[in-house]
């Protein structure tokens, strides 16, 4: 007797365990909830809302274009686009990052007195030909031969400021600069000019000539006879 009850004290008993050490959380849980059940009743509302616009109105969006619907919530299109644009900077700043930058090469404008734009009259073959009008300066060198040259038919123009003759037509005693005496709407129509060789496909605008003043007791061009 005495070894029975002995081996019955000895015997195993099934352990008990509380509840609150059989409710061990698993990892990846949070608060009770794993990533994946939330992400299943996610889909799952997700499906039973589409599930049911088809059912009711044959269409996944209940009834609404594309167009109501980012009308009625806005900050979903918004945010999508605004995610799309970040990547696509983030992709072309990538991109860019690889290929070299290129130099801009720019042309530097000239600054010439008087005296240095007379050196530029068409006569040095290696020389530009540049010719003036009111300050600005322009390349005619492509025009030499025909028109600018020592030979052209305008070369009266080469290495001069002859801004007034552009105006009254005078090529013996206005192939000046000056430009006093005549109306500001005189004046004004030198742009036409000055539009015809920066816009002209084979002359440019180079830079400035810079004139010393006209004295004012200096006498006006006289008029062509």
């Amino acid at each position: 007797m005495t070894e029975l009850r002995e081996r019955k004290k000895g015997a195993s008993s099934p352990s008990t365990v509380s509840p609150s050490q059989s409710l061990k959380k698993s990892p990846g849980t949070k608060g009770g909830f794993s990533c994946v059940s939330v992400l299943l009743a996610l889909v799952f509302v997700v499906g039973a809302t589409v599930s049911t616009s088809f059912v009711l109105t044959k269409s996944l969006t209940f009834g609404y274009s594309i167009r109501e619907l980012r009308q009625h919530i806005p900050i979903l299109f918004d945010a999508a686009k605004q995610s799309e644009t970040s990547a696509g900077t983030a992709s072309e700043t990538s991109g860019s990052a690889k290929k070299p930058a290129q130099n801009k090469v720019e042309k530097k404008l000239l600054t010439l007195t008087t005296e240095e734009l007379r050196q530029f009259d068409g006569k040095d073959p290696n020389k530009p030909v540049y010719l003036a009008i009111n300050g600005r300066v322009y390349d005619v060198t492509a025009g030499r031969e025909k028109y600018y040259g020592p030979d052209g038919g305008y070369n009266f123009f080469s290495g001069v400021d002859a801004a007034r003759a552009y105006i009254t037509g005078c090529f013996q005693t206005h192939l000046t600069h000056d430009l006093r005496g005549l109306t500001q709407a005189e004046i004004d129509s030198l742009s036409t000019w000055s539009d015809f060789y920066e816009n002209h496909d084979i002359y440019s605008y180079v830079g400035q000539v810079v004139h010393e003043p006209i004295p004012e007791d200096a006498p006006l061009p006289e008029p062509c006879t």
